[in-house]
This record gives C-alpha cells, sequence and structure tokens, in this order.
C-alpha cells in the first residue's frame, strides 16, 4: 500500500514539474502528461525489480 501512495507522490511531483517545463516550452499539458508518463513507467520498472529480488 505504501509503495503505492508513494508512485502517485512521485507523479504528482512530476506533473507539476512538467507544468513549469511545458509551459517554457508553450506545450503546458503535453509537458505535464510527459512527465508523468516518464515517473509512471520508472515506478513500474523498479515495482517489478524489487519483487522479482524478494522471489
Amino acid at each position: 500500500m505504501s509503495k503505492t501512495i508513494v508512485a502517485v507522490i512521485i507523479m504528482v511531483i512530476a506533473a507539476i514539474v512538467g507544468l513549469f517545463i511545458g509551459a517554457a516550452l508553450n506545450d503546458i499539458v503535453g509537458g505535464m502528461i510527459l512527465m508523468v508518463l516518464i515517473s509512471g513507467i520508472a515506478c513500474i520498472i523498479h515495482a517489478i525489480e524489487t519483487s522479482n529480488k524478494s522471489e
């Protein structure tokens, strides 16, 4: 449960960072989506790697 909460918090922070990066590039929503996708994929990869180590 705590890993899920941490992943959601990371994605919210990434969306806020993406907002400012996207604003600098004149594409606010695109920047937010890009950063959330990158952080979401990173969280998925981390979860897969930690589950393989515990087996």
